[in-house]
């Protein structure tokens, strides 16, 4: 899960959730991390964008699922309406889990 938190010795200008450097360049391809990546609660406060631009920057830096814990319906039908299809890695990464958790 990303952290909406500046690391600014990596990235001064975006939180985790929004860095293509810290997801992409030290998760992915530093750490070596093949899992899924979540984003923190996409609502908060923290992110200095509006609802719609938090949606698309933190899959665009590369997170596979956003997480969404405020309650509101508006805000989850649109969190539905503009995210991405899931992807091939996503489904199956999601799939094994589910399999994991029965």
């Amino acid at each position: 899960m990303t952290a909406h938190i500046i690391y600014k010795n990596f990235d001064p200008n975006y939180t985790a959730t929004h860095s293509k450097i810290i997801i992409k360049k030290i998760i992915r391809k530093k750490l070596k991390y093949k899992n899924i990546i979540i984003s923190d609660d996409i609502s908060m406060k923290s992110l200095k964008f509006d609802f719609k631009n938090n949606v698309l920057k933190a899959f665009d830096a590369g997170c596979n699922l956003i997480l969404h814990c405020n309650g509101k319906i508006k805000e989850m039908n649109e969190l539905a309406n503009i995210s991405p299809k899931i992807d091939n890695f996503t489904l199956k990464k999601t799939s094994q889990l589910y399999r994991f958790l029965l």
